[in-house]
């Protein structure tokens, strides 16, 4: 008997549902890349979405070979691949403050975070740490559990301390490059990560309060204190972080500096109606990045709320189609990287829609699966191979 069942494993049941979801996202975001041409630099808008067809090319190449080889040779070879990341991303601390190298590790917008590959595009290492961090945190969680004898505050602690030892040294490098989006990522991925191991359940009240705190202590230190505020974020003397804030709170004050991205992007979309502007590639306001931070201003903009709203029930369907895999399969290591994964992604979903609206404070987090990038969409095919294969051994199973 379990000869057979281990024979059925090896027949791969395809999640029909869940490769719709991703068909339609990609449709949705080369359409939208399309669409951000006029917005653009004009030698980059010619290739912009031929690119984006390269890299979904690459990812699905990547879930079937991640689905060939076993998706949990990842958990098995997550410190070779922790470590080939962290010489990478500290060699982009040493760019940042040598500035050899420019060409290979060139300041964009006033970060060091790319690699440049002559004839192919750019690297990203920090948006593959956040994946392996996941995939770390998940090895770390399921060891932690199986050899822990109480369920106590300081148990809880020292899987906090195990997970940190950790996160924390990449985390640092990537707050230094500086990049403050990436860094914020993890640190909510970790936490429901954290919060789902089988802590105790009075951590949910103290992660929460954190959270809260710290956003009306921004929020008060902004209007009252800026400078004690500004050294904080580390901004230094340019006040580069605090800036970001000017953009938020003062958008309209700022409109022509720091608030200027939202208020364009408020302007587009304000103006835009139920089904967007005629004809199309209007460029009613000129905001930067709209193929990657600005995306869903784009889209609002052409598609206008109809549009919008598209967007954002496919993307949460897929968010749903994910944890529904999760919950039913009974593979635990691979449940806890994924609901790390899916604390990701509907964080970035909330924070890019949010920070267009001025919601939420403006930072460098793009929209999963729709914005241009290379990095971030191949990085998150991942996950998505392990969503495969939690649904068909999932499948298989319930035929036995």
């Amino acid at each position: 008997m379990n000869k057979f069942i281990n024979e059925s494993k090896r027949q791969f049941t395809v999640d029909r549902v869940l490769t719709m979801l991703l068909i339609a996202l990609a449709l949705i975001s080369f359409v939208s890349i399309y669409m951000a041409r006029p917005l653009m630099n004009v030698h980059e808008a010619k290739t912009i979405v031929q690119k984006q067809i390269m890299w979904y090319s690459i990812g699905i190449v990547t879930v079937i070979a991640l689905l060939k080889i076993g998706v949990e040779r990842i958990f098995t070879f997550v410190d070779i691949m922790y470590w080939i990341l962290m010489v990478f991303l500290v060699g982009l601390l040493v760019a940042r403050f040598t500035h050899i190298f420019p060409k290979l590790m060139p300041q964009i917008n006033g970060t060091y975070a790319w690699y440049i590959i002559p004839g192919i595009g750019s690297f990203q290492p920090s948006e593959f740490v956040k994946i392996v961090l996941c995939i770390k945190s998940a090895n770390i969680i399921q060891e932690h559990n199986a050899n822990k004898t109480e369920y106590s505050f300081r148990s809880d602690w020292q899987l906090f301390l195990k997970m940190a030892a950790w996160a924390l040294p990449p985390f640092i490098l990537i707050f230094l490059q500086p990049d403050t989006g990436v860094p914020i990522v993890i640190l909510f991925s970790l936490a429901t990560m954290f919060l789902i191991s089988g802590v105790r359940k009075e951590w949910f009240f103290i992660v929460f309060g954190i959270a809260f705190g710290a956003l009306f202590g921004i929020v008060f230190l902004y209007y009252n204190f800026p400078d004690i505020l500004n050294s904080l974020l580390g901004g230094g003397a340019t006040g580069y972080r605090l800036n970001r804030f000017n953009g938020w709170l003062d958008y309209e004050k700022y409109a022509l500096t720091d608030g200027y991205q939202v208020f364009q992007a408020l302007l587009s979309i304000g103006t835009a109606g139920v089904t967007g502007h005629r004809p199309f590639f209007q460029v009613i306001a000129h905001f930067p990045e709209a193929q990657t931070d600005f995306i869903f201003a784009v889209i609002n903009q052409n598609f206008g709320f109809i549009g919008g709203c598209t967007v954002i029930l496919t993307s949460f369907a897929l968010y749903f189609k994910l944890a529904w895999n999760t919950l039913k399969s009974n593979l635990q290591k691979e449940r806890y990287f994924m609901m790390g994964i899916l604390g990701m992604l509907i964080f970035q979903g909330f924070q890019n829609m949010g920070m267009i609206l001025s919601v939420l404070p403006i930072t460098g987090i793009t929209l999963p699966f729709i914005s241009y990038g290379g990095s971030s969409l191949i990085s998150y095919m991942v996950p998505i191979a392990v969503a495969y294969q939690m649904y068909s051994d999932t499948q298989n199973l319930h035929k036995h």
